[in-house]
């Protein structure tokens, strides 16, 4: 299996980390240089950091502050201007469904070590996040802060009256439960094998406010060049629609060229040059997803199974042992062992 580099992203996702440690006494530069993240990372709000980096970051700043929903404080304050191009064009749009498509289409693009997917399914939808990178020691900060900003996306351009039916997240739940429930206002269901909102699917209908045509004449014209860019590196930009198509059901190679616009002999072109092969890259992001819903959550082995879509138990087993050398349950308890010894330093 290939090696393939971790994925970064915008500092802007965590652009409130400072203020938050400094409401728990705790000075951002310490957290910075006890995590080796270079110090001026907060100096520029287009600043990127690796995922794994970013993850750590935040596992240190729960350890130092002693709140293990560190991930939820910083989200509750990010809203759609913070996602740039992404949100300036989930502006642009008509109505709040293909906003958020849009929204979707773009930070997939621009993020390379996560996606966001909005799926619909009788009369609901689902605004659902998964990290599609490796090198992961642990994403429970990473999940929680997502699944917020997520809510506050939809309840910025959904309006006031808009609520959740359900919030699930792809990690155990923090100790304290009480401020997830103050914000959320919504059944919380924690040890998920996604991280999501759902909502009443005629909110998707719902207009936006028209936006100036010039606006979005540029807006438009930067996301095209900014796809146009991103494409250049096909391995990130596949890793990530494999990602969200384990999520959908089709993960295909045909069904991953479909979604990049091109023939699957194109696709297995592109990857040929960069020495990859699609079943060796489709098996290294069920791995990575695997070994986080083993060490991060509680969910049943035959349940991740069945969410990276093996036909039984036996086979993912036997698919892990192959990819790691160990079957799931030994990772699984040398992984919790790691995380608690992590924890009571």
């Amino acid at each position: 299996m290939p090696v393939t580099s971790p994925g970064s992203v915008r500092i802007s996702a965590a652009w409130y980390l400072p203020e938050v440690l400094q409401e728990f006494g705790v000075d951002i530069a310490e957290v910075l240089d006890a995590t080796g993240v270079r110090a001026d990372l907060f100096d520029d709000r287009e600043s990127r950091i690796a995922y794994p980096d970013f993850a750590r970051l935040l596992l240190e700043s729960e350890r130092r502050t002693r709140c293990d929903h560190i991930g939820l404080l910083i989200a509750r304050r990010v809203g759609v201007a913070d996602f740039g191009l992404a949100g300036q064009i989930a502006r642009c749009a008509e109505s709040v469904g293909e906003g958020l498509q849009r929204f979707a289409d773009q930070f997939n693009l621009h993020n390379s070590a996560a996606i966001v997917s909005i799926l619909t399914s009788g009369s609901f939808a689902r605004f659902v996040y998964a990290i599609a990178t490796g090198g992961m020691t642990g994403t429970g900060p990473l999940q929680l802060r997502a699944t917020a900003i997520g809510f506050n996306l939809l309840r910025e351009l959904c309006g006031a009256g808009w609520r959740p039916t359900v919030v699930t997240v792809a990690s155990s739940a923090p100790s304290n439960l009480l401020p997830c429930h103050r914000f959320f206002r919504a059944p919380l269901r924690f040890d998920s094998d996604q991280s999501s909102v759902i909502f009443e699917r005629h909110w998707l209908d719902r207009p936006l406010h028209p936006v100036d045509p010039l606006l979005r004449r540029r807006v438009e014209a930067a996301v095209r060049a900014r796809r146009a860019e991103v494409l250049a590196d096909v391995p990130a930009t596949v890793r990530g629609i494999v990602r969200r198509q384990l999520i959908v059901g089709n993960c295909s190679m045909d069904d991953v060229a479909a979604r990049l616009g091109m023939h699957r002999r194109s696709l297995d072109r592109h990857l040929k040059r960069h020495g990859i092969r699609y079943g060796e890259l489709l098996d290294s992001v069920r791995t990575d997803a695997a070994r986080q819903l083993l060490r991060d959550t509680d969910i049943p082995v035959q349940q991740i199974a069945e969410s990276l879509r093996f036909s039984s138990a036996g086979n993912f087993a036997t698919a892990f042992r192959r990819w790691t050398g160990m079957p799931p349950s030994a990772y699984r308890r040398a992984a919790c062992g790691t995380s608690r010894r992590a924890l009571s330093r």
